[in-house]
């Protein structure tokens, strides 16, 4: 029987469907997964951007700046989340090969999703940021289970400024998108707009990592 969509249940869905296409399957290439997921982690808070020129309501827009600015290191570079993750991948002996130039095709599916989310309705885009969210503890799993396979103590993991500020702030990452979509329903939006973009997240999400 189908699950009747609402706001308690939505990421629920989402996550259930990533963690059915990526989590289930493993990971096939460490080295791939993380040249993935290394760029993609340089480049999300273009993601946020894109999401946030569509969005008119003022405290949505700064749920939605808050997450960005903590995932540029809120206010100091050194900080910066994707930094913090290429400090721990240079600890493996495959950093070279991890840090080298992604292929073009993912490169170029990211472009055409940021052009698709500057386009979406306000709703759609609060969606996807809700659908890029969700699945996160699962993606910090999946990173540390690559980060293990090319050589890099799981101590060493653990204790790492990347792990230990994201086992943090996940959880407010998590519970902005959801504010802020029960902002936007409270405005008058439709929830199944909301699925529709969150549902666009997944799939962006499983297209960047869910072979490697």
């Amino acid at each position: 029987m189908m699950m009747l969509l609402s706001r308690e249940n939505l990421e629920d869905i989402l996550r259930s469907r990533f963690c059915k296409q990526v989590v289930e399957q493993g990971i096939n290439d460490a080295v791939k997964f993380l040249q993935r997921w290394s760029y993609l982690s340089s480049q999300v808070t273009r993601l946020h951007g894109a999401a946030l020129a569509r969005i008119h309501i003022p405290d949505i827009q700064y749920l939605l700046a808050e997450i960005a600015y903590g995932e540029c290191g809120f206010g100091n570079k050194d900080k910066i989340h994707s930094k913090l993750l290429v400090n721990l991948i240079n600890q493996s002996p495959f950093s070279c090969s991890i840090t080298q130039g992604l292929d073009k095709i993912f490169v170029q599916l990211f472009e055409e999703t940021v052009m698709e989310l500057s386009h979406m309705s306000q709703d759609e885009a609060i969606g996807f940021i809700v659908g890029l969210e969700a699945p996160a503890y699962q993606i910090l799993q999946l990173l540390q289970q690559a980060l293990l396979k090319v050589g890099i103590l799981e101590k060493d993991i653990i204790k790492s400024e990347y792990f230990v500020i994201h086992n943090l702030v996940e959880k407010e990452h998590q519970e902005s998108g959801h504010e802020a979509m029960e902002m936007i329903m409270n405005s008058g939006f439709e929830l199944s707009q909301i699925h529709k973009g969150g549902d666009q997240a997944i799939n962006f999400l499983i297209k960047m990592i869910g072979d490697a």
